[in-house]
């Protein structure tokens, strides 16, 4: 029996997914993809891919919003949360069975470490393996970061873990992007306060994302400092005014070190972003494994998704042939 490759994705907002799996189409090699609302629709354990169906795993994406429907006797912010967050780890435990179920060798990336990316650890694994990092500290007062100001008279604040949307049914409030601090800030703080991933703001030159595929990096420089809406983080995007974006090779010596960051985490895909500074400097900020590559592929013409069919085929291919050995 041929071994499929298991795509573990969403089914709303996922083009780049959508167009991976129309290259294995045209390739004609077969797939089943697994969104997570379709765990929803799982009649028993069974149902479940199983390992000796699978050359290759894939984890693009999990459950972004549990379809789930309930109502509450009484209305209130805080029960809703907590069921909310309920559910979701209900989710979780079984989403997380197939890390287990499933040879681990078999996927593209160690899921555990995938699925509980510490940005810390990477920051610092980072700056081991002799990568430029911004001056980084977790604050919890506002004294702690005035004297952080008197060293960087500019910072910037992000959060520990992953950006979030603060949403419901009806809009969006508030997005969790990198924010700027600067003196003026100071009296809107109060004394106290959850801790907050702050880092020096870098004087930036322009900005690189990198998708990682295989021992491969595919690059494109971001010129967005010259935006105030993009200037500390180019997420903040502006439609009106879009950064201009161009293919870019990162030198031999950047390119080496962050293959062995990719290899201690081992991480055959991922999205890397970088900086660099007025001197040149290259500064490392961050992995998402499960980045967006589409946003790179499409302006630079690099056809990510072809090439990340084929990888899926070879490796599967590979895999199964090691089985019959």
């Amino acid at each position: 029996m041929e071994k499929k490759v298991l795509i573990l994705s969403q089914s709303y907002v996922e083009g780049t997914t959508d167009a991976v799996c129309l290259w294995l189409d045209y390739y004609r090699f077969p797939f089943i993809r697994l969104n997570g609302e379709d765990y929803f629709k799982l009649k028993k354990l069974g149902d479940l891919p199983q390992d000796e169906q699978i050359g290759l795993v894939w984890y693009r994406r999990k459950l972004g919003r549990t379809p789930a429907h309930y109502t509450l006797k009484k209305e209130s912010f805080e029960v809703r949360y907590v069921m909310r967050r309920f559910l979701i780890d209900e989710f979780n435990t079984l989403h997380s069975l197939l890390f287990y179920s499933i040879d681990k060798k078999k996927w593209l990336n160690d899921p555990i470490i995938e699925d509980h990316l510490n940005k810390l650890n990477v920051l610092f694994l980072a700056k081991k393996l002799q990568l430029n990092i911004p001056y980084s500290e977790v604050l919890t007062d506002k004294q702690s970061l005035m004297e952080m100001l008197q060293q960087y008279p500019h910072l910037i604040v992000k959060p520990l873990n992953e950006c979030v949307l603060l949403e419901d049914a009806d809009q969006t409030y508030y997005r969790m992007l990198t924010k700027s601090i600067n003196e003026k800030d100071i009296k809107s703080i109060p004394d106290t306060f959850f801790p907050s991933l702050v880092q020096e703001r870098i004087n930036k030159k322009f900005e690189v994302r990198v998708f990682y595929l295989a021992g491969t990096f595919y690059s494109m420089a971001i010129f967005s400092q010259s935006n105030k809406k993009t200037v500390a983080d180019f997420r903040n995007y502006d439609n009106k005014r879009p950064n201009r974006n161009v293919p870019y090779k990162l030198p031999n010596e950047i390119e080496s070190k962050l293959k062995r960051l990719m290899k201690e985490l081992n991480f055959e895909t991922g999205s890397i972003d970088l900086m660099v500074d007025m001197e040149g400097n290259y500064i490392f900020l961050e992995i998402n494994p499960a980045g967006q590559f589409g946003m790179v592929s499409y302006p630079c013409n690099y056809y990510l998704e072809k090439k990340m069919a084929q990888l899926f085929i070879q490796t599967s291919t590979k895999n199964e042939k090691k089985i019959h050995q």
